[in-house]
């Protein structure tokens, strides 16, 4: 297996009906199955042969991780094109850098990059590709694919200057793949949750292409904000993780942030201090509140892209969740080492992947070589040239190797120190002695220039967490580990709340040590010692704004728009929203937000989620498990369905309408022909439909008392749906509900009025049949006699008519008006 359609192929047929691609776009999860991959990503190349994509073109990627991002790369690699994958947070003129280089036939796009880029190259957005694709066959003309043959084309998001773009042949990928598999090796039952860009190998590689060699199934989560992660995790059983570093401290620092809330702060140190003498599994039960809130599977989680805290990953192994770190490059597609699972060495990055070449130049500099290493860069041989040394690529990294071969990075080689002395600095030995201070959020250690030597000084920038402790005594401490060659001899505090990040999270190094050299320039020369601006009591708000908008926090005004005057664009919204409900414990929907938003309308939004969340509903779990099935078909045999054939003889017609669907369904039925006719439609379905039926019942009638209540759940698996105040989390609920097997009926006239003209159907049906892309079964009961209501008033043996309808579907672009329309117009036809 030398290329990566072939690794496609083979994975369709080994596992022709098992989910490998799922989202949550609205209401329901969108499944594609291992087949339904390998016939869609046939659809896509043949989509762009039509467009004259030939064997040797470029294929532009720009969007965000979703299904369809993995359709056009496999589709453009089936078509024979090369791909181009970018950063959707990439910067206009970066795209337009990368466009001119390489030229692509045609580019896969997003809503959340219109309007970004000013280039003409044909393209579709990845959200409309279903649409676009529909109508093509899913066998492209074939295609040839040779070893050698170009799969993608990398250039780092980011870059300024002349980007360098990395070319990755199959070979080089499927190798790499191959080897990852090897040292990790997972199977069928991985699920993992694509959190980091998959424009980047880390991703593309670990959390795409190995988990589909191994048939796992990937999540693609709508949005980054905590809620949507959390409960993707939960919903989906998630048992792998790739983050980066930064991620992992996102994640705990969430949780011990949740432990100080609860006052629980004291139970979870001793609790931390116990765990490591306790084995994995008594862990996860130790900490099992944890685990619940994350799904209550996660097993593994994988750290890549940068220096891994040795004392970070013992917090998440106290969890009983093993943590294991690589080590790679773009150019090797990208992995180069791995910390294995059962050989984890604390501080390592690993051994060498099988086929996989490591060793240490004189200079230190980690060099490696093998079949996953790139040939070269994009048109320009000058850089190639310069990042071979006799057939070993040159990763510019400093380390060692240890007698078994495992890896010990020590930094960039361009972060070397080297001061009067000339005993060279690492600057990431000087920045772990720093990060290790209680008061250090994190620093940031670089050489500047001494003007009386001409080398280079030990300068660190600090992070502070606690700007009360002063920045001195923190040197002073650091300083009393470190060698004397490594003494830090002058030192800034950061003046704003985060440093600038990468996409990846990590520090970007450039413009931090650029505006500190500017401050100490403009600055006293008196003192080697220099603040770039004093810390304030900032609002918590304005400083999440500010740290998203990247500007002084003092800067930020309630009558700023989020858009116009701050800059932020879609993404940013999103990271803002997440930084909110991480910081303040307020959720607040994206969809709340437009560029319009002034920072007294978020101020509001937010103030109203900390008074606590309006029209919330319990939704019981009980009615829907194995015990109470067993227990409700027993109770409708016995007594519902006597008791309903006492006062009803219903009549049913058009079952066979049923008879070619899967489910599941919804079923749309009419509410004024009988007081029970939730219980008269049940009594006339088949069995494979009831024993998996419920109903959406009015939060505000229906389970306002608390007895009917239970009746209802017990008897029909009726839940709580609110017409008001919680109809989104009622929503959600409906889409779970079906995203497990379950029928549901609704009634789309909104109140019972039994004996009097149906009403006209609310909107919501229409909204609910698009978005959950789910068949709607119209069902219309006429009563022949004299319809009583009334708790007490029985109906006496009332004659009544059960129609069942053709299915009907809506597409996508289906208006919910329209979908209303032809529900209502199918349910009154019968």
């Amino acid at each position: 297996m030398d290329n990566l359609v072939e690794l496609l192929e083979r994975s369709a047929e080994d596992f022709a009906e098992s989910p490998a691609l799922l989202i949550k776009p609205s209401l329901r999860y969108r499944v594609w199955t291992y087949s339904d991959l390998w016939e869609d990503t046939g659809r896509v190349a043949n989509y762009l042969q039509d467009r004259g994509v030939k064997k040797g073109d470029r294929v532009l990627i720009w969007g965000p991780n979703m299904p369809q991002w993995v359709l056009a790369f496999f589709g453009a690699l089936r078509a024979g094109a090369s791909v181009v994958p970018l950063d959707v947070r990439s910067a206009p003129d970066f795209v337009e850098q990368v466009v001119d280089r390489t030229e692509p036939r045609f580019a896969f796009t997003s809503r959340l990059t219109d309007g970004s880029s000013n280039h003409e190259t044909p393209s579709v957005r990845l959200e409309e590709l279903d649409q676009a694709v529909a109508e093509h066959t899913p066998r492209p003309a074939e295609v040839p694919i040779e070893p050698d043959d170009l799969a993608e084309i990398m250039f780092t998001s980011g870059t300024t200057g002349d980007p360098k773009g990395v070319m990755l042949t199959h070979r080089s990928v499927s190798s790499n793949v191959r080897s990852v598999a090897d040292a990790f090796p997972g199977d069928a039952s991985d699920r993992l949750l694509s959190i980091l860009p998959l424009s980047h190998m880390f991703e593309q590689c670990g959390g795409l292409l190995v988990p589909l060699l191994n048939g796992a199934r990937i999540v693609y989560p709508t949005s980054r904000q905590p809620t949507f992660i959390f409960r993707a995790l939960q919903e989906n059983g998630i048992t792998l993780l790739l983050l980066v570093p930064q991620g992992l401290q996102l994640f705990i620092e969430g949780i011990e942030r949740e432990v100080e809330r609860r006052d629980r702060t004291r139970a979870w140190t001793m609790m931390n201090r116990w765990a490591p003498r306790l084995p994995m599994t008594l862990r996860r039960r130790l900490f099992n509140q944890v685990h619940a809130r994350l799904g209550g599977r996660v097993r593994v989680m994988l750290s890549g892209g940068a220096y891994l805290d040795p004392a970070l990953a013992q917090k998440w192994e106290n969890l009983g969740i093993a943590v294991a770190q690589g080590y790679g490059a773009t150019e090797a597609s990208p992995v180069i080492t791995f910390n294995r699972l059962r050989e984890r060495v604390q501080g390592s990055v690993g051994r060498a992947l099988l086929g996989q070449e490591v060793r240490i130049a004189e200079d230190g500099e980690v060099l490696t070589r093998g079949r996953n290493v790139t040939p070269g860069y994009w048109q320009d041989e000058e850089a190639t040239a310069a990042a071979f040394e006799g057939g070993w690529y040159r990763t510019g990294d400093l380390g060692y190797l240890d007698g078994s071969g495992n890896l010990f990075l020590k930094g960039r080689k361009k972060d070397l120190i080297v001061p009067a002395s000339g005993q060279n600095v690492y600057a990431d030995d000087v920045e772990r002695a720093l990060n290790a201070h209680p008061a250090v959020a994190e620093a940031v250690v670089a050489g500047l220039p001494d003007e009386r030597s001409g080398a280079e000084t030990v300068h660190a920038i600090l992070l502070l967490e606690d700007p009360s402790v002063p920045a001195k005594d923190i040197i002073e401490e650091a300083n009393a580990k470190l060698a004397d060659h490594q003494r830090i001899t002058g030192h800034t505090v950061w003046p704003e709340d985060d440093f600038p990040r990468t996409h990846t999270l990590k520090v970007r190094k450039g413009p931090v040590v650029d505006y500190v050299k500017a401050a100490l320039e403009g600055g006293s020369k008196t003192s080697d010692t220099q603040t770039a601006a004093p810390f304030e009591k900032i609002d918590a708000l304005a400083r999440i704004v500010a740290e998203v908008a990247q500007v002084s926090p003092q800067t930020v005004r309630e009558d700023q728009t989020l858009g116009g005057d701050l800059g932020m664009d879609s993404l940013k919204r999103v990271e803002l929203l997440s930084a909110v409900e991480q910081d303040l414990g307020a959720y607040v929907d994206e969809s709340l937000l437009s560029p319009a938003t002034t920072v007294a309308a978020l101020r509001e939004l937010v103030a109203e989620q900390a008074r606590g969340p309006r029209g919330g509903i319990e939704f019981r779990r009980w009615p829907f498990t194995a015990w109470c099935n067993v227990l409700r078909e027993g109770l409708q045999h016995a007594l519902v369905f006597p008791a309903i054939r006492t006062g009803y003889r219903p009549m049913t017609a058009g079952l066979e309408n049923l008879a070619d669907l899967d489910g599941p369904v919804l079923f749309a039925v009419n509410h004024n022909a009988a007081q029970w006719d939730s219980l008269v439609l049940l009594s006339c379905l088949p069995g494979r439909w009831r024993r998996r039926m419920s109903y959406a019942a009015a939060a505000e009638i229906t389970f306002g008392t608390r007895w009917i209540a239970v009746l209802a759940s017990l008897l029909a698996a009726a839940f709580p749906f609110s017409r008001d105040t919680a109809v989104r989390q009622s929503l959600e609920y409906l889409g779970g509900l079906l995203d497990k097997g379950w029928n549901v009926g609704i009634f789309p006239e909104g109140e019972q009025r039994v004996g009097q003209e149906m009403l006209p159907f609310m909107t919501g049906v229409g909204l609910l049949a698009v978005e959950s892309r789910t068949p709607v079964v119209p069902v219309h009961l006429v009563n022949h006699g004299t319809p009583r209501h009334g708790l007490f008033r029985l109906p006496w043996r009332q004659a009544v008519s059960v129609r069942i309808g053709k299915p009907l579907t809506f597409g996508p672009s289906t208006s919910y008006v329209e979908a209303t329309e032809r529900i209502e117009e199918a349910v009154r036809s019968l």
